[in-house]
Parts: structure tokens; C-alpha cells; sequence
């Protein structure tokens, strides 16, 4: 079974990846700035990104950002971009550079994975599991995202 290849609260290493258009999403941009919310998904259905988009709203209210990896095409991520209207980032990882540097898996092997950082790259929750139906309900990473901002000492809400 897939695993992830971090350990809880360690911070992400950079990655930059192209998205639609060939535009460039480098992970660096949104440190002290934005929560990163990246899902890796090895078969990214239709259905699960449309969700992903109606959620997205309350997640960046959080001040997050939301980007899917995932081995496609930048073509291939262009025309999911344009038949579903989705805003947020969907990233060209056709080789799997990125997604083997934070998932263990066997080659052919189905994977689902989420990791939500804080502003600072931190690590707070990861989940790798083999089936989109097994991640975290989206309502959830929207409460896990306003429990990371109540963390954060210079947002006036932390503890």
C-alpha cells in the first residue's frame, strides 16, 4: 500500500510544476503568504475535482490555496481546466518527480493523497490512501484549514 515519505509537522521541500496554459505553480510563492492544500491523485476523476471546486471558496477563505497533482499532460490538464470551469491549480506531474518525493508507491498503484500545510510549509495533516472515496470529506480539510489558521501566533486568533 502507498505511504507518504514525511513525517507529520516537517516542512514540505519546494516543487514547481506547470498548470494550465504552461503557467508555472511554484510551491515557494505561497510561504508566509497561503495554507497549501495539495491533493495527489493518480486517476483525478471528473466528479471528485468538480467537488473540489465547489469547496474551494470556503477553503480559500482560510487563506489557502489549493493545487491537485497529478500525471497528465499540461494538454490534458488545459481541456479539464475548460469542460469543468475549475479555478484553482491543477499541476503536470506526467513523469511523478514530484509525487514520488512525497508518496511511496508501486508503480501501477492507484493513489489518493492529501497533504495541508500551514503558511510556513509545515506539515499538519497528510492522509495516502488508494481511492478518492477514502479521503477525508472536503467539509473536513475546510475545518482542518480553520484549525491550522487558530494556530498561527500572528493571525490575532492563535492561542
Amino acid at each position: 500500500m502507498a505511504k507518504s515519505r514525511l513525517d507529520d509537522r516537517t516542512l514540505i521541500s519546494t516543487f514547481h510544476l506547470l498548470g494550465r496554459e504552461g503557467m508555472l505553480f511554484d510551491s515557494s510563492e505561497f510561504k508566509r503568504k497561503k495554507n497549501l492544500v495539495i491533493f495527489f491523485l493518480s486517476d483525478p476523476q471528473q466528479d471528485f475535482l468538480v467537488k473540489i471546486e465547489e469547496a474551494y471558496g470556503q477553503m480559500k477563505e482560510q487563506n489557502a490555496e489549493v493545487a491537485v497533482v497529478c500525471p497528465l499532460s499540461v494538454a490534458e490538464i488545459q481541456n479539464i481546466h475548460r469542460r469543468n470551469r475549475l479555478t484553482y491549480w491543477i499541476l503536470c506531474d506526467e513523469t511523478k518527480e514530484v509525487f514520488s518525493r512525497f508518496i511511496e508507491a508501486k508503480k501501477e498503484e492507484d493513489v489518493a493523497a492529501l497533504f495541508i500545510t500551514d503558511k510556513f510549509a509545515d506539515l499538519f495533516f497528510q492522509y495516502v490512501v488508494n481511492a478518492i472515496s477514502e479521503l477525508p470529506p472536503l467539509g473536513d480539510i475546510v475545518k482542518s484549514l480553520v484549525f491550522i489558521e487558530s494556530q498561527c501566533p500572528e493571525c490575532g486568533t492563535g492561542a
